[in-house]
């Protein structure tokens, strides 16, 4: 069983990497295409905390609680994914 969770967990993860990543080609695309500051560099950092911090609890720990470093990855994945989710708002809706 143990087997089947980390296995469901690495393809729920793989999932949302993907997102980042489409976030990112996203927000570089409109970079390109407009000519305006999107903050594209912003998204990367998210790609590879929360994949991180995501495969330390898989590799080291099953259960969602408890790994001081996984669960920094992830929050500074998800503060710095907010911002840049927030920037990349207000630029493309043209509101500063």
């Amino acid at each position: 069983m143990e087997i089947a969770v980390r296995i469901t967990a690495l393809i729920t993860w793989a999932g949302i990497a993907f997102l980042l990543f489409m976030l990112w080609r996203i927000a570089r695309f409109y970079e390109i295409s407009s000519g305006k500051r999107a903050y594209s560099f912003l998204f990367l950092p998210p790609l590879v905390f929360m994949p991180a911090g995501s495969l330390c609890y898989v590799l080291l720990n099953v259960d969602f609680v408890g790994s001081p470093l996984a669960d920094l990855l992830l929050l500074l994945g998800g503060v710095l994914l907010a911002v840049a989710t927030f920037l990349l708002g207000q630029i493309m809706v043209g509101e500063r």
